[in-house]
């Protein structure tokens, strides 16, 4: 009878975790200022693409983790998300806050030409910003009838997998070009 109420305590205790598509539900990234931060990018034109940022992936726990990927979890209608890259904090000279054309702009880096980290885990250290951020390609078909919003990661710690939202929204809307 004892070996029964412990397993049952075992398995109720295992099963707080919280999972989503086989991956644990984790916390250990912090946005920093970017996480819930509203981007806005008024000058976009239909058949064009650009690269808009996740926010920065920053590790807040106690442990090393291998971020793995990110992605966009909400388009609205009147963008595709094409693909996405990771790219080096190192190549940019920081983190882009607002949408890119993909083939460079005046003031901005040339995301397009960058080196892309995807195929391999990105470490981020115990408390250490990570140097890696993911952008999403996203191409503009039509009216934008809403918001991107939701950032997903993914990552291990140990040999466990994670997934994590981290708050974002990017306001892309058509308009005249930006001088």
């Amino acid at each position: 009878m004892c070996v029964v109420a412990v397993s049952a305590a075992a398995v109720w205790f295992l099963s707080r975790d919280r999972y989503e598509d086989g991956y644990r539900v984790g916390s250990a990234l912090d946005g920093d200022i970017q996480a819930g931060l509203e981007v806005t990018s008024p000058h976009l034109k239909v058949g064009n693409e650009y690269w808009v940022p996740l926010p920065t992936a920053d590790n807040v726990s106690d442990q090393p983790l291998a971020l793995l990927r990110g992605e966009i979890t909400q388009v609205p209608k009147g963008l595709e998300i094409i693909g996405y890259k990771a790219i080096s904090h190192e190549d940019t000279d920081g983190h882009p806050l607002s949408a890119s054309p993909i083939e460079g702009s005046p003031g901005l880096p040339n995301l397009t030409k960058l080196p892309d980290h995807s195929s391999r885990p990105s470490r981020v250290p115990a408390h250490e910003p990570g140097d890696i951020f993911w952008a999403a390609r996203v191409r503009v078909t039509g009216k934008i009838t809403g918001d991107l919003t939701g950032c997903r990661y993914y990552y291990r710690q140990g040999s466990t997998q994670f997934l994590q939202e981290l708050s974002c929204v990017s306001k892309l809307r058509l308009g005249p070009a930006s001088d």
